[in-house]
Formats: C-alpha cells, sequence, structure tokens
C-alpha cells in the first residue's frame, strides 16, 4: 500500500504567494474530504462576522478520496465559502474535471484568499501557481473566459474554472462555471462574487502525477459492484436518467402536488407536458453529454431552438431550469425555458435564485405592488415567457429594471411593502423547486438547513415521503431528516454524484472509503462523520449569530393552505418539526444549537 498525498494548496491573491500544506490524516477520518473537509476548513480560516465580499473571506474548492481514479460518478468537487447573498455557509456540489486535475497534482483542496490588485486568473500545474493578468479576459461570459484561460496556459488538457459578468460585477447570486460550454456550475448562493471580489476570473488546473491506491482489490471489488447494479437492479433508472435525467418525472411531481407554481401559489401546474422532455417534440438529442469523467449515465443534453421567436437559443436544462423559469414563472413554452437559461449561463448566476426572483415580481406586479414605471414598460405577469426574456436581458444589461432584479428575494421584499408573506427565501437563499405543503420532511430541510432553501442539501426528503406515505407525519420527522442528512452529506464529502442512489448504495459508500484509507471504515464511523460535518455546518451559522428563529419559512407555507394536490388545505406545523429534529440531533430546545455535550460527543473542537 501506498500513502497518497494530501496537499491544500494555499493561494493569498494579494501577496501573489503559493505554498503547500498537508492535512492531518486524523482530519479526514473526522471529515472525509469534499463537503467535509471544506466545512472544516472554513470554519477554521474565515473568521466571525467577516465581510463576504472582503479580503478575509476564503474560497474553497475540495476534492474527495476517490478524485482522480476510474471509479464512476467520482467527477465531482465542492466549493466552500461564506456566502454573500445569506451572509452565512455555503456549499454546493458540481461535476467537473476538476477533482481530478487537483488528485494528479496531489491536491484534496484549493484554498484561495485575500484580493487581487486588478484582474488575475491563475494556471495551476501540479503544486506551481502563475499569477497572470486577466484583463483581457474580464468581461467574457463564462465559457468564452474558460476557453481563453485554457488556450493562454499551452497545455493540452486542464480543468478550468470562471465566473462570467455577474460575478465581476459583485451579483450576489453569481455562480461559478466548469467544463467549458458544457456550464456545469456551483451554482447557489454566490461564489462567483466572492470570486469577483478577489479580482479573480478563473484559473486553470493540470495535473500529471500518479493515482495511487491504499486497497487496489478492495476498490476493484467495489468497482465492480456498481457496475453490476448498472446493468442489472439499476438498469431501468439508468435507461430512463440517460433520456430525461432531473426532468424525468414531471407527471408523478405533479401528480403529488410538488411543482411550485405562479410563485408557490400552487402545487401543481396544468401545462407540466409542455415542459417534460418526455412529451415536448423538440429533438432532444439522443446522445447525452457527461457533466464530467467517468459517468455512465449522462443526461445532459444541448438542445438548439431553430424556430419561433428563441429560434437560436441553445442550452441544457434540467429541472432547476424547468422550475425556475417554467411552472414558477408560470410559463408553459420550453423554447422560452431554453432562452433564460442560456442567457442565465452565459451571465452567470444561479438559474433558480434568477427564476424564482422573477416569479416573485410577477405576483407584485399582479398584485400593484409595482407597476410598468417600476419595470421600465415590461409587462410582467405571469405566463409572459416575452416578459421574462425581456427581463432577464435587463439583468445581463445591468441597466434599469435589472438592476433591482439581482437583489434577489429577500432584499426586493424588504423594499417592496405589501410582498413579505409570499417572498419565497429561507435564509435569503430563494427555495428550490419541490413544493412543500403536506410534505413536513422536505419542509423541515429547507427551514433547517444551514444554507437556506437549499432543496436536497439533506437529501430531497420529498422522494421517500412520496414512496413511505410519511408526508403529513410529526413525530420522527427530525430522525427521517438527520438520516437524509447524513447520507447525502457522506456522498458530497467523497466526493460523489448525488443522483445514482439506486447504483450506490450505502455499503458503497464504506467500502469506497476503505479502499482510499489507510483503514477500513465502519458504518457507524461514516455515520458518525456525516453529523459531525452536519453540526460543524451549523456551528458556523452559530457564530454568526442564527438561532432558533432563523429557521424558519415564508408565511406562505406557514399560514396559506395548500389548493390543490392531494393535501388540499395543508400548511406546514413547523414549530413541532423544528422541535422534533432538535431533539433528535441533541441541540438546545430554546436555540436550536447544538449543545456543548452533543459537540464533545462528535469531538469536535471548534476554537
Amino acid at each position: 500500500m501506498s500513502k497518497r498525498i494530501r496537499g491544500i494548496l494555499k493561494i493569498e491573491l494579494t501577496k501573489k504567494e503559493s505554498w503547500v500544506e498537508e492535512v492531518p490524516a486524523d482530519i479526514f477520518r473526522q471529515y472525509i474530504g469534499g463537503r467535509g473537509l471544506g466545512a472544516y476548513l472554513l470554519y477554521q480560516l474565515v473568521p466571525a462576522h467577516a465581510d463576504p465580499l472582503g479580503p478575509d473571506n476564503h474560497v474553497i474548492f475540495t476534492a474527495g478520496l476517490p478524485s482522480g481514479s476510474d471509479l464512476y460518478y467520482s467527477s465531482k468537487v465542492c466549493m466552500t465559502t461564506k456566502s454573500p447573498l445569506t451572509g452565512l455557509y455555503l456549499a454546493s456540489i458540481s461535476g467537473s474535471t476538476l477533482g481530478h486535475e487537483m488528485a494528479k497534482a496531489g491536491l484534496c483542496a484549493i484554498d484561495i484568499s485575500g484580493v487581487a490588485s486588478s484582474p488575475t486568473y491563475l494556471v495551476i500545474e501540479n503544486q506551481r501557481v502563475e499569477f497572470r493578468n486577466a484583463e483581457e479576459i474580464w468581461g467574457m461570459e463564462t465559457a468564452a473566459g474558460q476557453q481563453a484561460m485554457f488556450e493562454k496556459s499551452a497545455t493540452n488538457t486542464a480543468a478550468t474554472v470562471s465566473i462570467g459578468p455577474a460575478g465581476e460585477k459583485l451579483v450576489r447570486f453569481a455562480a461559478v462555471f466548469s467544463q467549458g460550454d458544457l456550464y456545469r456550475c456551483w451554482g447557489r448562493g454566490g461564489g462567483g462574487a466572492v470570486m469577483g471580489s478577489k479580482n479573480l476570473k478563473g484559473f486553470v488546473v493540470k495535473g500529471d502525477g500518479e493515482i495511487k491506491y491504499l486497497d487496489r482489490a478492495k476498490f476493484e471489488e467495489v468497482k465492480n459492484a456498481i457496475t453490476g447494479r448498472l446493468k442489472n437492479e439499476g438498469k431501468p433508472w439508468a435507461d430512463r436518467w440517460r433520456r430525461y435525467e432531473t426532468g424525468a418525472d414531471l407527471k408523478l411531481l405533479n401528480q403529488e402536488g410538488l411543482i411550485p407554481t405562479k410563485n408557490w401559489q400552487y402545487g401543481q401546474f396544468d401545462s407540466w407536458a409542455k415542459l417534460d422532455k418526455s412529451t415536448t417534440p423538440k429533438g432532444w438529442p439522443e446522445v447525452g453529454r457527461a457533466c464530467g469523467p467517468y459517468c455512465p449515465t449522462p443526461g445532459c443534453r444541448l438542445l438548439e431552438i431553430t424556430e419561433g421567436p428563441y429560434k437560436g437559443a441553445e442550452s441544457d436544462i434540467e429541472w432547476e431550469s424547468i422550475y425556475a423559469f417554467g411552472s414558477t414563472c408560470g410559463v408553459d413554452k420550453i423554447e422560452a425555458v431554453v432562452a433564460a437559461n442560456q442567457i442565465c449561463d452565459e451571465f452567470g448566476v444561479d438559474i433558480m435564485t434568477a427564476g424564482v426572483t422573477i416569479g416573485f415580481l410577477m405576483e407584485c406586479f399582479e398584485k400593484g405592488l409595482i407597476g410598468l414605471t417600476d419595470t421600465d414598460g415590461i409587462d410582467l405577469r405571469f405566463g409572459n415567457d416575452a416578459a421574462m426574456i425581456a427581463s432577464f436581458k435587463k439583468m445581463a444589461a445591468m441597466e434599469g429594471f435589472g438592476l433591482q432584479i439581482i437583489k434577489g428575494v429577500k432584499r426586493l421584499s424588504e423594499t417592496i411593502r405589501g410582498s413579505e408573506a409570499f417572498a419565497m427565501h429561507v435564509k435569503g437563499l430563494e427555495l428550490g423547486g419541490y413544493e412543500c405543503r403536506g410534505f413536513n420532511g422536505q419542509a423541515l430541510e429547507f427551514a433547517i438547513c444551514p444554507m437556506g432553501g437549499h432543496h436536497h442539501a439533506y437529501g430531497l426528503p420529498a422522494r421517500k415521503e412520496i414512496m413511505d406515505g410519511s408526508r403529513l407525519k410529526i413525530a420522527g420527522k427530525g430522525q427521517a431528516v438527520k438520516e437524509a442528512a447524513i447520507d447525502q452529506i457522506c456522498r458530497d464529502s467523497l466526493t460523489m454524484c448525488s443522483f445514482p442512489k439506486q447504483v450506490i448504495q450505502d455499503k458503497f459508500v464504506v467500502n469506497i472509503l476503505s479502499a482510499f484509507s489507510e483503514h477500513p471504515w465502519s458504518e457507524e464511523e461514516v455515520n458518525a462523520a456525516g453529523e459531525r460535518i452536519m453540526c460543524m455546518e451549523r456551528l458556523f451559522n452559530v457564530r454568526e449569530g442564527m438561532t432558533r428563529k432563523d429557521d424558519s419559512l415564508p408565511p406562505r407555507l406557514l399560514n396559506e393552505p395548500k389548493p390543490d394536490g392531494p393535501n388540499p388545505g395543508a400548511t406546514v406545523p413547523l414549530e413541532e418539526l423544528k422541535d422534533d429534529f432538535y431533539a433528535t440531533m441533541g441541540y438546545d430546545p430554546i436555540t436550536g444549537n447544538p449543545t456543548l455535550e452533543t459537540i464533545q460527543r462528535l469531538g469536535i473542537k471548534p476554537d
């Protein structure tokens, strides 16, 4: 057996300095890697109450133990920072070649701090860093910026990471992009603005080292087991995923009342079939595009609109796009969803925040809280796809009404009197695409998630609630969400794709960790690490002043009975759900925060 190099590449932009620090083995045992290592490092490196757009904030990219190997679904990387949208903890996962190049360079993490004196990009070859002038590529859209950096780096293969104009202009929901025109991105919470505040356009990473396996036999065993499930038990899922990916089951979501419609006024969208890839004859390509290496079930596919008002628009769209630009805005034209997605990708923003913000403004417009003088004459009503596209063009141009859109829902609701009740965000992050009245586990996840309104950072409980019929239960929801959260966190920490859970069973997670560790893991150890990471993420927010009252939901979900779906009349019994969750976690019922006893039980030394 050989020991793998586990270095953190530290990059300080202000002084243009870089160096490598090794991560102690016990930290990997406690936090695994990926999301867990990112949470640990962020707490250690970013001081309390640091300005997210100031020099004290860090942006950290972390790979996982199997990164660089040919294990299926191992192409994910976690980005961790303090969010400029929420002022709280932020972790985001994206597919990319980045993790593989980092591993070949002997790196488990890239930690970037400080502020460059002028626009800069980085060329990282193994563990050597060049600081280069980015003035010529400043202002380029996300894919073009990556291509320019790649060409200037004079290498045949490399991973690229870039922000777009939105990040440069410090839009608080700017994303960070990778994989060129695939537009894979670390989307939520504004990591792109953090990079922009550091005058960092992006970076290129190239590694040429050999990947070493601590237990090659165990690695081959788990790899073969995953392949076997893909060919047998997991084949129905894999075949459907390759064709429709996250947009595979709109009919089911609509039937169950889970599709947020017209800014969450409803849970069913009458025109869902017009947005479903399986029912829209748009010539969806048969061959998908993988978001990273070693993905046997690629689902992304580039669609070009060939006729109509959106002729020439092209992009990949998934469920998040369909929800954000479709049902949330009452728009039933798939062509408009493609066009909106392209604008947001090229400008470089999170599609969910962008779409939910327009849906919120549409409701404000229809209720008379804003008018044509506020929207630059745009008739911003639900279902008006032309108005939606016109609004996004204003946003991308950073002019007029567009300067309001970039504020996001929370900041807009603070200035539009009478809109707070239907401002669909938690802790400042707009809600992901699952209506949760009548789905108590999903509602609880939205409320307690340390990142805000993230729909699957804690495992997307709604999917399980559909299957087991527990959607309206209160007792036991804390335990159910805890288990789902630990499972998701451990996969994010590996870092493995979270979608093929029918293929990568929990026992495989244990075996993968054991194959890349000096000592075998048990299921109990893995679960303890997941809970420890979960607690560490919350402790970051506790230090920022977060308490029980911040584990909230929009008043619409608490007070407005759901008008449709299989659970009409449902609202969210949030306080009872929170009580159950805090008791399950060992958190203080008054503050909602980890007790000293829980912190000590998990072996956390936060200060």
